[in-house]
């Protein structure tokens, strides 16, 4: 069993030193992920791709000529969550590793919504399996002008 989150692929710069973690993220609700599990910066979250699509009602995308999106499907990922005071979502950086592959792809954020089963999380020694019993699912439409921080 899982988490399933589906969210808007977003772009931030964050002040991180951290090679293995990208700029690309998504979000899922506090509640179901860092709430849920107590969960600190930086603990990774292990996952599977299961969907990629442009954004539903996007009226322009980057033109591009990528085959084999579908592909991607599947694809083992890392994630990094963050959370930030005062918000009600918590912040999954992909890692620079899967970023790269998103980038390869033309996966663009802003254009592209992504669909991604979280099955752990990593801790430094063993593992915290997410939602043994059943799987949660958190779609999320986010409001324009809503950033990190």
């Amino acid at each position: 069993m899982s988490l399933v989150v589906t969210d808007v692929l977003k772009y931030y710069e964050p002040e991180i030193n951290d090679d293995r973690i990208s700029k690309h993220y998504i979000t899922a609700s506090r509640k179901v992920l860092g709430q849920a599990y107590g969960l600190q910066n930086k603990m990774m979250v292990v996952g599977k791709l299961m969907d990629v699509s442009v954004v539903p009602e996007r009226e322009k995308i980057t033109e591009t000529a990528v085959p084999g999106r579908d592909r991607l499907v599947g694809t083992k990922l890392e994630a990094y969550f963050f959370t930030a005071n005062g918000s009600e979502r918590d912040y999954l950086f992909f890692s620079s590793k899967f970023s790269r592959i998103l980038t390869e792809y033309a996966i663009f954020p802003d254009e592209y919504e992504v669909k991604v089963e979280f099955i752990y999380v990593q801790k430094k020694i063993g593992k915290i399996k997410l939602y043994t019993k059943g799987t949660v699912m958190d779609s999320y439409k986010s409001t324009e002008g809503e950033n990190v921080g």
